[in-house]
């Protein structure tokens, strides 16, 4: 039994994480004070242009680069479809088919579980929304924290397969976009793989991400990553398609210069340059008055 519980230990998450794939310095990525607190997701629409989320007041802003920062561009306050209430908008994500957002609650009714995902366009009113079903009962404030896309192509390319075994296949779900939607719960760590067919959200897929907490994914193109916050010392899991299935391929500690903050938001640059690719993290305490730090990613 002594020998089992060593072999246990010695496979845990924490000692099977490997060292940072890029370089272990970063620096802060925005001003003092810009955010404040409760900046919760970001998510890159191209190489120079990335979206951010804070969760209450609900706020959208639109970052772009100022030397070797990012500032605000465009700013404005996120409402629900009928022009009401404050979306806690936990994470973002830009995808060729809009911007989306997951929302845990309402703010103004904050102890009602409200699991959704919005899109909004140019203005502050979202234009579409999807309850998620199949999630289970949580605390309203441990629902829905992270949100990613993955191309149809991917998945399709690499067999991936719902939860009934069936082969996805796109025509299956018309008028669902491009893509499927993957969503991170909080309070357990798992996935949930979404179709946004009309009004309805279709639940195909659930699977865990490897990390105890969720607080945001990230689809680099040729694997999906999950990030953990200071409650796992900030560790990051990547997932691929394996049998149909997304499993956890590997395991990394934050780069070593990164702060053990409460890192609530993760989004990696679509383009490699110089051998490397830029990676933002979101501080939802703002700690030392900064919610924006940079790093990088070794490119493959």
């Amino acid at each position: 039994m002594f020998i089992v519980l060593l072999l246990a230990l010695a496979v845990s998450p924490a000692q099977a994480a490997a060292t940072w794939p890029g370089d272990s310095a970063t620096k802060t990525a925005d001003g003092t004070n810009v955010f404040g607190k409760n900046l919760s997701g970001v998510s890159f629409e191209s190489q120079n242009v990335v979206w951010a989320v804070k969760n209450g007041p609900s706020t959208l802003y639109r970052l772009v680069p100022n030397g070797s920062t990012w500032k605000v561009d465009q700013k404005r306050s996120l409402k629900f479809a009928n022009g009401q209430g404050d979306p806690d908008t936990e994470g973002v994500v830009s995808t060729p088919d809009g911007l989306f957002v997951a929302v845990e609650r309402d703010n103004d009714d904050s102890d009602v579980s409200t699991p959704m995902i919005l899109k909004y366009g140019t203005g502050s009113n979202a234009v579409a929304e999807w309850d998620l079903g199949g999630m289970p009962e949580v605390d309203p404030n441990d629902g829905p924290e992270a949100i990613s896309w993955v191309p149809d192509s991917y998945l399709v390319q690499n067999g991936f397969k719902d939860d009934s075994g069936k082969t996805y296949n796109p025509s299956d779900h018309p008028g669902h976009g491009s893509g499927l939607f993957f969503v991170g719960l909080e309070a357990t760590g798992e996935v949930y793989v979404y179709a946004l067919q009309g009004t309805s959200a279709k639940l195909l897929s659930r699977f865990a991400s490897g990390q105890s907490q969720v607080m945001d994914l990230e689809f680099d193109g040729a694997k999906l990553w999950a990030i953990c916050d200071n409650n796992c010392s900030g560790r990051t899991t990547t997932l691929a398609i394996s049998s149909g299935k997304f499993k956890v391929t590997a395991t990394y500690n934050r780069p070593s210069k990164l702060p053990n903050v409460n890192l609530e938001g993760f989004a990696i640059a679509p383009n490699c340059v110089g051998g490397k690719k830029t990676v933002l993290w979101s501080d939802d305490d703002n700690t030392s008055s900064h919610a924006l730090h940079s790093g990088t990613l070794n490119c493959v």
